[in-house]
Formats: structure tokens, C-alpha cells, sequence
């Protein structure tokens, strides 16, 4: 319930861009990875291959990202498309504006123990 609660926060914030937190996630990852694999962007940002794919259909969909084939025919490759750097541009202020919403929230003692948490449970999780 907590994890919702701090989602529906960046969401809150992220509506102008278009983008919910979890695929702002994923360009995120996109974009850093610079023509990744799928695997190797789940890795990154701990998420299961079948959410994953979800949602880089819904931005393959919305044209932020493009897929095309790796080395062999297991292997999918993803690129940020020139809409999906705008996307991404225009969605980093917003998610700066969250963060600092939750600074305020928890009056800048408890985010750095949020985000422990959500590490350390994220490193918990069977790979």
C-alpha cells in the first residue's frame, strides 16, 4: 500500500509528460542503456521480463521507444526514438518536482530511508 501511495505521487507530478512513473522508469533505463537488451534493461531497473515487456509495448505504441532484433532472434534491442528523448526531457523536471514534494512530505529526514528500503528490497528479490 505504501508503494502505491508513493506512485500515485510521481504520477501525480508526471501527467503533464505523458508518462506514468514506471514507464518514465524505463525510458529512463532506455535511454541510459543506449540501445540495450531487453534483459539487460530488466536487470537494471529490477523488473521482471513479462512487466517489462508490457511496458515497452505501450511506448513502442506511443513511439518513444523502437525494438529491433539483437545477435540472434532471442535478443530484442531497445532504442529511445527522437520522441521518446523529448518525452523523457520534458518528464525529468517533473520527477525532480516529485522528489522534492517528498522531501517536503517527509520533512527531509525519511526520504533517504525510503529509498534504503526500496533498495534493499529490491536487492532481495530472487533475480
Amino acid at each position: 500500500m505504501a508503494a502505491r501511495s508513493l506512485t500515485a505521487v510521481y504520477d501525480d507530478h508526471l501527467k503533464p509528460s505523458g508518462l506514468r512513473s514506471t514507464q518514465l522508469a524505463v525510458l529512463w533505463a532506455v535511454v541510459a542503456l543506449d540501445d540495450g537488451t531487453v534483459g539487460r534493461i530488466a536487470k537494471v531497473i529490477t523488473m521482471d521480463d513479462s512487466t517489462l515487456t508490457r511496458t515497452l509495448k505501450l511506448l513502442e505504441r506511443d513511439k518513444l521507444v523502437s525494438l529491433h532484433p539483437g545477435r540472434d532472434r532471442r535478443e530484442k534491442r531497445v532504442r529511445a526514438t527522437a520522441r521518446g528523448r523529448k518525452a523523457f526531457s520534458t518528464a525529468m523536471p517533473l520527477w525532480q518536482q516529485a522528489q522534492s514534494s517528498m522531501v517536503k512530505r517527509l520533512d527531509g529526514r525519511g526520504l533517504g530511508d525510503v529509498n534504503a528500503m526500496l533498495l534493499h528490497l529490491a536487492s532481495a528479490q530472487p533475480a
